[in-house]
Protein backbone atom coordinates (compact mmCIF):
# COMPACT_ATOMS: atom_id res chain seq x y z
CA UNK A 1 0.00 0.00 0.00
CA UNK A 2 1.32 3.64 -1.18
CA UNK A 3 0.74 6.58 1.57
CA UNK A 4 -0.24 9.76 0.64
CA UNK A 5 2.49 12.31 1.43
CA UNK A 6 -0.29 13.49 4.38
CA UNK A 7 -0.65 10.42 5.44
CA UNK A 8 3.31 9.64 6.10
CA UNK A 9 3.34 13.17 8.11
CA UNK A 10 0.70 11.62 9.89
CA UNK A 11 2.08 8.61 10.53
CA UNK A 12 3.91 8.37 14.36
CA UNK A 13 6.27 6.38 13.22
CA UNK A 14 7.51 9.13 10.59
CA UNK A 15 7.32 12.05 13.04
CA UNK A 16 10.56 11.15 14.93
CA UNK A 17 12.97 10.91 11.73
CA UNK A 18 11.40 13.65 10.33
CA UNK A 19 11.85 15.98 13.64
CA UNK A 20 15.74 14.90 12.97
CA UNK A 21 16.22 16.11 9.59
CA UNK A 22 14.98 19.21 10.61
CA UNK A 23 16.67 19.92 14.09
CA UNK A 24 19.32 22.70 13.73
CA UNK A 25 22.68 21.52 13.85
CA UNK A 26 24.48 20.43 15.51
CA UNK A 27 21.40 18.70 17.96
CA UNK A 28 23.59 16.47 19.92
CA UNK A 29 27.35 15.50 20.87
CA UNK A 30 30.08 16.03 18.54
CA UNK A 31 32.86 13.47 18.27
CA UNK A 32 36.62 14.49 18.13
CA UNK A 33 39.10 11.80 17.44
CA UNK A 34 42.33 13.01 18.01
CA UNK A 35 44.85 10.07 16.94
CA UNK A 36 47.38 9.66 19.70
CA UNK A 37 47.77 9.12 22.86
CA UNK A 38 46.19 11.22 25.78
CA UNK A 39 48.72 13.46 27.76
CA UNK A 40 50.95 14.46 24.82
CA UNK A 41 50.61 17.63 22.93
CA UNK A 42 48.15 17.42 20.21
CA UNK A 43 45.81 15.84 22.86
CA UNK A 44 46.15 18.74 25.61
CA UNK A 45 45.16 20.98 22.62
CA UNK A 46 42.80 19.19 21.06
CA UNK A 47 40.38 19.33 24.62
CA UNK A 48 41.26 22.77 24.73
CA UNK A 49 39.64 23.63 21.81
CA UNK A 50 36.62 20.97 22.40
CA UNK A 51 35.62 22.75 25.54
CA UNK A 52 35.80 26.19 23.71
CA UNK A 53 33.92 24.59 20.29
CA UNK A 54 31.42 22.66 22.71
CA UNK A 55 30.76 26.09 24.38
CA UNK A 56 30.10 27.68 21.12
CA UNK A 57 28.04 25.31 19.32
CA UNK A 58 25.49 24.34 22.34
CA UNK A 59 26.44 20.77 22.20
CA UNK A 60 29.16 18.62 24.41
CA UNK A 61 32.29 18.09 22.31
CA UNK A 62 33.81 14.40 24.28
CA UNK A 63 37.35 13.44 22.72
CA UNK A 64 37.88 10.31 21.54
CA UNK A 65 41.91 9.44 21.36
CA UNK A 66 42.45 6.49 18.54
CA UNK A 67 46.56 6.52 18.76
CA UNK A 68 48.44 3.89 16.57
CA UNK A 69 50.51 4.14 13.46
CA UNK A 70 51.31 7.92 13.18
CA UNK A 71 47.56 8.97 13.37
CA UNK A 72 46.58 6.68 10.40
CA UNK A 73 44.24 4.35 12.80
CA UNK A 74 42.32 7.64 14.47
CA UNK A 75 42.75 9.75 10.63
CA UNK A 76 40.86 6.66 8.99
CA UNK A 77 38.16 6.05 11.66
CA UNK A 78 37.04 9.65 11.03
CA UNK A 79 37.30 9.23 7.06
CA UNK A 80 35.21 5.98 6.73
CA UNK A 81 32.71 7.92 9.80
CA UNK A 82 29.28 9.49 8.37
CA UNK A 83 29.78 12.35 6.97
CA UNK A 84 26.95 13.96 8.83
CA UNK A 85 28.73 16.65 10.95
CA UNK A 86 29.33 14.70 14.49
CA UNK A 87 33.01 13.03 13.46
CA UNK A 88 35.53 15.17 13.59
CA UNK A 89 39.48 14.81 13.32
CA UNK A 90 41.94 17.05 15.37
CA UNK A 91 45.36 16.38 13.53
CA UNK A 92 48.82 17.79 13.39
CA UNK A 93 51.10 18.16 10.92
CA UNK A 94 51.07 14.67 9.95
CA UNK A 95 48.46 14.53 8.02
CA UNK A 96 50.58 16.46 5.73
CA UNK A 97 53.37 14.11 6.32
CA UNK A 98 52.06 10.58 5.96
CA UNK A 99 51.74 10.22 2.49
CA UNK A 100 55.08 10.52 1.91
CA UNK A 101 55.85 8.88 5.20
CA UNK A 102 53.87 5.32 4.77
CA UNK A 103 54.07 3.46 1.37
CA UNK A 104 50.31 3.08 1.53
CA UNK A 105 47.35 4.79 3.46
CA UNK A 106 44.09 3.47 3.80
CA UNK A 107 42.75 7.13 2.92
CA UNK A 108 43.98 9.87 0.84
CA UNK A 109 44.46 12.68 3.46
CA UNK A 110 42.94 15.46 1.07
CA UNK A 111 40.23 14.19 -1.17
CA UNK A 112 39.24 11.64 1.63
CA UNK A 113 38.44 14.94 4.64
CA UNK A 114 36.89 18.02 4.35
CA UNK A 115 38.40 20.90 6.13
CA UNK A 116 36.85 22.66 8.62
CA UNK A 117 39.24 25.33 10.56
CA UNK A 118 43.11 25.72 10.67
CA UNK A 119 43.38 25.80 14.62
CA UNK A 120 47.03 27.16 16.35
CA UNK A 121 50.55 26.35 15.26
CA UNK A 122 53.31 25.70 17.59
CA UNK A 123 57.19 25.29 17.65
CA UNK A 124 59.26 22.56 19.12
CA UNK A 125 61.17 22.98 22.16
CA UNK A 126 65.05 21.90 21.94
CA UNK A 127 65.33 20.13 25.52
CA UNK A 128 68.64 18.86 26.75
CA UNK A 129 69.46 16.57 29.60
CA UNK A 130 70.11 17.66 33.23
CA UNK A 131 73.83 15.86 32.81
CA UNK A 132 74.46 17.45 29.25
CA UNK A 133 77.74 19.20 29.03
CA UNK A 134 76.50 22.21 27.46
CA UNK A 135 74.05 24.80 28.87
CA UNK A 136 72.76 25.74 24.90
CA UNK A 137 72.10 24.96 21.72
CA UNK A 138 75.76 25.96 20.24
CA UNK A 139 77.68 24.05 22.56
CA UNK A 140 75.18 21.24 22.31
CA UNK A 141 76.31 20.72 18.60
CA UNK A 142 79.89 21.70 19.24
CA UNK A 143 80.08 18.50 21.23
CA UNK A 144 77.60 16.59 18.30
CA UNK A 145 80.37 17.51 15.71
CA UNK A 146 83.66 16.62 18.12
CA UNK A 147 82.07 13.22 19.25
CA UNK A 148 80.70 11.48 16.02
CA UNK A 149 78.05 8.90 17.18
CA UNK A 150 78.15 9.30 20.77
CA UNK A 151 74.90 11.14 21.55
CA UNK A 152 71.41 10.00 20.41
CA UNK A 153 68.17 11.83 20.63
CA UNK A 154 64.93 10.90 20.93
CA UNK A 155 60.85 11.95 19.96
CA UNK A 156 57.59 10.91 20.02
CA UNK A 157 57.99 8.68 16.81
CA UNK A 158 59.27 8.11 13.70
CA UNK A 159 57.95 11.06 11.38
CA UNK A 160 56.59 13.43 14.26
CA UNK A 161 56.73 17.13 14.35
CA UNK A 162 59.62 16.51 16.97
CA UNK A 163 61.59 14.47 15.12
CA UNK A 164 61.48 16.33 11.57
CA UNK A 165 62.23 19.43 13.65
CA UNK A 166 65.63 17.48 14.96
CA UNK A 167 66.10 15.57 11.58
CA UNK A 168 65.86 18.85 9.29
CA UNK A 169 68.58 21.21 12.01
CA UNK A 170 71.17 18.18 12.00
CA UNK A 171 70.68 18.00 7.86
CA UNK A 172 70.85 22.13 7.95
CA UNK A 173 74.55 22.05 10.23
CA UNK A 174 75.74 18.59 8.55
CA UNK A 175 75.81 16.73 11.61
CA UNK A 176 73.99 13.26 12.35
CA UNK A 177 72.75 11.79 15.48
CA UNK A 178 71.45 8.29 16.19
CA UNK A 179 67.58 8.43 16.80
CA UNK A 180 65.49 6.92 18.83
CA UNK A 181 61.79 6.76 18.29
CA UNK A 182 59.66 6.26 21.19
CA UNK A 183 55.56 5.37 21.86
CA UNK A 184 54.92 8.88 22.71
CA UNK A 185 56.74 11.77 24.48
CA UNK A 186 56.14 10.74 27.94
CA UNK A 187 58.72 7.65 27.88
CA UNK A 188 60.99 9.85 25.92
CA UNK A 189 61.54 12.66 28.21
CA UNK A 190 61.76 9.94 30.96
CA UNK A 191 65.10 8.94 29.36
CA UNK A 192 66.09 12.00 28.61
CA UNK A 193 65.94 12.90 32.55
CA UNK A 194 67.93 9.78 33.19
CA UNK A 195 70.20 10.87 30.86
CA UNK A 196 70.16 7.88 28.25
CA UNK A 197 69.64 10.09 25.92
CA UNK A 198 71.18 13.54 25.37
CA UNK A 199 67.61 15.63 23.40
CA UNK A 200 64.52 15.40 23.16
CA UNK A 201 62.19 17.41 20.67
CA UNK A 202 58.53 18.44 21.95
CA UNK A 203 56.16 20.65 20.93
CA UNK A 204 56.25 23.90 23.00
CA UNK A 205 52.47 22.81 23.87
CA UNK A 206 54.22 20.22 26.66
CA UNK A 207 57.87 21.07 26.46
CA UNK A 208 58.06 24.56 27.44
CA UNK A 209 56.59 23.07 31.12
CA UNK A 210 59.41 20.93 30.95
CA UNK A 211 62.05 23.37 30.19
CA UNK A 212 60.97 26.34 32.49
CA UNK A 213 60.50 23.59 35.42
CA UNK A 214 63.84 23.55 35.34
CA UNK A 215 63.72 19.57 35.12
CA UNK A 216 65.34 19.45 31.51
CA UNK A 217 67.73 22.33 29.81
CA UNK A 218 65.54 24.29 27.05
CA UNK A 219 67.80 24.89 24.67
CA UNK A 220 66.46 26.27 21.86
CA UNK A 221 62.50 27.42 20.05
CA UNK A 222 62.22 26.42 16.75
CA UNK A 223 60.14 29.28 15.84
CA UNK A 224 61.36 32.74 14.29
CA UNK A 225 61.56 34.31 17.63
CA UNK A 226 61.42 33.40 20.95
CA UNK A 227 58.08 32.41 22.65
CA UNK A 228 56.82 35.37 25.22
CA UNK A 229 55.77 32.37 28.01
CA UNK A 230 59.84 31.60 27.37
CA UNK A 231 61.58 34.68 26.74
CA UNK A 232 64.70 33.35 28.01
CA UNK A 233 65.02 30.27 25.66
CA UNK A 234 66.41 31.45 22.28
CA UNK A 235 65.96 30.67 18.83
CA UNK A 236 67.68 28.15 17.00
CA UNK A 237 69.04 30.70 14.30
CA UNK A 238 70.07 32.24 17.85
CA UNK A 239 72.84 30.12 18.44
CA UNK A 240 75.15 31.35 15.63
CA UNK A 241 75.89 27.76 14.71
CA UNK A 242 77.20 27.43 11.15
CA UNK A 243 73.97 26.50 8.52
CA UNK A 244 70.93 27.48 11.32
CA UNK A 245 70.90 31.49 10.28
CA UNK A 246 67.23 30.83 8.42
CA UNK A 247 66.73 27.64 10.44
CA UNK A 248 62.95 27.95 11.73
CA UNK A 249 59.96 24.86 12.35
CA UNK A 250 56.61 25.39 13.53
CA UNK A 251 53.90 22.37 13.46
CA UNK A 252 49.98 23.14 13.14
CA UNK A 253 46.79 21.83 13.70
CA UNK A 254 43.51 21.40 12.14
CA UNK A 255 40.19 20.73 12.00
CA UNK A 256 38.70 17.97 9.47
CA UNK A 257 35.16 16.63 8.77
CA UNK A 258 34.54 13.51 6.72
CA UNK A 259 34.58 14.24 2.78
CA UNK A 260 30.99 14.95 1.50
CA UNK A 261 29.89 16.62 4.93
CA UNK A 262 27.47 19.16 3.79
CA UNK A 263 28.98 22.55 2.98
CA UNK A 264 26.51 24.22 5.60
CA UNK A 265 27.26 21.80 8.29
CA UNK A 266 30.99 22.41 7.07
CA UNK A 267 30.57 26.24 7.42
CA UNK A 268 28.83 26.41 10.74
CA UNK A 269 31.63 24.57 12.24
CA UNK A 270 34.33 26.90 10.43
CA UNK A 271 32.67 30.02 11.84
CA UNK A 272 32.84 28.46 15.46
CA UNK A 273 36.60 28.04 14.96
CA UNK A 274 36.76 31.56 13.69
CA UNK A 275 34.44 32.45 16.65
CA UNK A 276 37.03 30.82 19.28
CA UNK A 277 40.27 32.13 17.87
CA UNK A 278 38.64 35.64 18.39
CA UNK A 279 37.55 35.31 21.73
CA UNK A 280 40.67 37.33 23.72
CA UNK A 281 40.48 35.01 26.51
CA UNK A 282 40.97 32.06 24.68
CA UNK A 283 43.69 33.32 22.32
CA UNK A 284 45.84 33.70 26.06
CA UNK A 285 45.49 30.24 27.07
CA UNK A 286 46.62 28.96 23.79
CA UNK A 287 49.50 31.43 23.96
CA UNK A 288 49.96 30.34 27.91
CA UNK A 289 50.58 26.07 25.79
CA UNK A 290 52.83 28.26 23.72
CA UNK A 291 50.80 27.97 20.64
CA UNK A 292 49.98 30.63 17.99
CA UNK A 293 46.08 31.27 16.70
CA UNK A 294 46.62 30.66 12.98
CA UNK A 295 45.24 32.35 10.64
CA UNK A 296 41.34 32.39 9.51
CA UNK A 297 40.63 30.69 6.14
CA UNK A 298 37.90 29.28 4.86
CA UNK A 299 37.53 25.68 3.70
CA UNK A 300 38.89 25.96 -0.16
CA UNK A 301 42.09 27.62 1.45
CA UNK A 302 42.64 25.79 3.63
CA UNK A 303 42.96 22.61 1.03
CA UNK A 304 45.36 24.35 -0.83
CA UNK A 305 47.51 24.96 2.43
CA UNK A 306 47.09 21.38 3.44
CA UNK A 307 48.12 20.72 0.04
CA UNK A 308 51.41 22.75 -0.06
CA UNK A 309 52.47 21.36 3.21
CA UNK A 310 52.09 18.12 2.03
CA UNK A 311 54.29 18.55 -1.29
CA UNK A 312 56.72 20.77 1.56
CA UNK A 313 57.49 18.03 3.72
CA UNK A 314 57.85 15.35 1.45
CA UNK A 315 60.12 16.94 -0.17
CA UNK A 316 62.01 16.83 3.44
CA UNK A 317 61.03 13.19 4.39
CA UNK A 318 62.52 11.77 1.08
CA UNK A 319 65.93 14.06 1.50
CA UNK A 320 66.62 12.71 5.24
CA UNK A 321 65.09 9.08 4.55
CA UNK A 322 62.86 8.96 7.10
CA UNK A 323 60.65 5.90 7.32
CA UNK A 324 58.32 4.23 10.14
CA UNK A 325 61.26 1.81 10.47
CA UNK A 326 63.79 4.46 11.12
Amino acid sequence: MTLSRRGLLASPLALPALARAQSPYPSRPIRLVVPFAPGGPSDTLARTFAERLSAILGQPMPVENRSGAGSTVGSDAVAKAAPDGYSLLFNNISQATNPAFFVRLPFDPLKDFAPVGLLAESPVVLLGAPNLPADDLRSFLALVRDNPGRYDYGSAGNGTAAHLAVAKLLGSAGLSMNHIPYRGVAPATNDLMAGSIALVGDTATTGLGQARGGTLKGLAVTSARRLPQAPEIPTVAESGFPGLADYTMTSWNVLLAPARTPDPLVARLNVAVRQAKADPAFRARLEMLGNTPMDDAPPDAILGFLAAEQARWGEVLRAAGIRPDG
